[in-house]
């Protein structure tokens, strides 16, 4: 029942919402300034602890240690300052310009190792080449650096973000969300990237991996919460069948819709979680605001909801409840489901206790006026119509079973249908005997 639209798709590339953060060219996006080489301290390190101390560091490289941020072990301070002190800092950019900023250099002791722990931390003799790569648009030279420097480095979150990055721009943004997706914390520089090949890939591989697809999309929404994230998280649980959470992440997607198409994108997917949570009041609201613009798909989405509820129902040989699911799924005019559903409201009639062949050929000949050439379709019409010959014994109905039930078994071949076709000629065969 959830299939997305192209709509839906284009939604998660920022078509609809015209936010698109990450597409801006990544030759003028800001990289904060990032240590080459770390110092070492004059002072004794107390013992195990994190201590962060806020940088300037200049356009030029040069640098001035302006305090401690925030420490769990004081006794480590001194050491802290020292190592910020004597350690070179290549400068923040602002796309290949040089820019002063403040860089907040975050260390863990462990004994007497302190471990850099900064924000996009990396060997810069590694990452530089493939950042200038990217900077200058030769993306495949920087994604088989990348890939070079993983092989040495495996899991190394700089390379892979920059790996990212460099897919993202390639156009590959299924193999960049895979990179991003293997990164503990993605750097601010790079989340407006990552949310969005993250939140497009779970909306596009929703149906083919819906697991995989979850699994996306939540690292989407805990890198930037933003509408695009949140349709991609409603989408993907939605196709895990977590219908209830589908809602809740969707709604307020629907509620801040800016415009008409992209609210109808939203509905599409809302309308299929509040069905599948068995809210349909709220669904019955998304519906009809939905027929203002793609009625075939509001429709399409009740009807089909109805019938499986009619067809849970007969499984359950509650047939009174069957019928009044089936009417249901009949008023939603959806093509093919009004076929299906007149037909099965027909054999629902018939089960009961007490049969009105009567109110079960109505259904029947229904079935066939929306659907002629449906094989289930002449099967009621031509089962119900034999009930009211049972009754009326006139030849003429007894006439049009047999006329009804020929075809539909010629339509049961025809498509390869050979249960419903042995089906028909044990009913055909009912009608004919003497």
């Amino acid at each position: 029942m959830n299939r997305l639209s192209p709509l839906a798709l284009g939604f998660c590339a920022a078509i609809a919402l015209g936010t698109a953060p990450a597409v801006a060219q990544y030759a003028n996006e800001f990289t904060p300034a990032k240590v080459i080489k770390q110092g070492t301290p004059a002072h004794d390190v107390a013992g195990s602890g994190s201590v962060v101390v806020q940088v300037q560091v200049n356009a030029d490289g040069t640098h001035k240690v302006i305090k401690i941020i925030k420490t769990t072990n004081p006794g480590d301070n001194d050491a802290a300052m020292d190592i910020a002190s004597t350690s070179t800092y290549r400068p923040a950019h602002r796309g290949t310009t040089p820019v002063g900023s403040f860089y907040d250099f975050t260390l863990k002791f462990n004994g007497k190792i302190a471990v850099d722990q900064s924000e996009g931390s990396a060997d810069a003799s590694v990452t530089d080449p493939i950042d200038a790569l990217i900077r200058n648009k030769n993306y495949s030279e920087a994604i088989s650096k990348a890939n070079a420097a993983l092989a040495q480095s495996p899991g190394n979150p700089a390379v892979l973000q920059l790996l990212g990055i460099a897919q993202y721009y390639s156009g590959d943004l299924a193999a960049s969300a895979q990179a991003f997706l293997q990164v503990p914390t993605i750097s601010k520089a790079f989340a407006p990237v990552a949310a969005q090949a993250l939140a497009n890939t779970a909306v596009k591989n929703s149906q083919t991996d819906p697991v995989q697809s979850l699994a996306f999309a939540k690292k989407a929404d805990s890198v930037v919460d933003d509408n695009n994230s949140k349709f991609a998280l409603g989408v993907a649980l939605l196709a895990n069948k977590q219908y209830a959470d589908a809602a809740a992440a969707l709604k307020p997607v629907h509620d801040s819709a800016p415009d008409a198409r992209t609210k109808a994108a939203v509905d599409r997917q809302l309308l299929q979680a509040y069905l599948g949570a068995g809210d349909t009041a709220s669904a019955q609201t998304v519906a009809t605001e939905l027929k203002a613009t793609d009625p075939d798909a509001a429709a399409a989405a009740l009807g089909n909801y109805y019938l499986s509820a009619g067809a849970t129902a007969m499984n359950n040989k509650q047939y009174a409840d069957a019928v009044k699911a089936f009417d249901q799924a009949i008023a939603s005019g959806s093509g093919q489901v009004v076929v299906t559903a007149n037909a099965e409201a027909a054999f629902a009639v018939m089960s009961m206790d007490k049969p009105d062949y009567t109110r079960a050929q109505k259904y029947g000949l229904a079935a066939v006026a929306a659907g002629p050439s449906d094989a289930m379709a002449n099967f009621a019409a031509g089962t119900s119509t034999f009930g009211v010959f049972t009754l009326s014994h006139n030849s003429g109905d007894k006439d049009k079973a047999v006329t009804y039930l020929k075809k539909a078994d010629d339509l049961a071949k025809a498509a390869g249908n050979t249960a419903l076709a042995e089906q028909i000629e044990k009913q055909l065969k009912g009608v004919t005997s003497p």
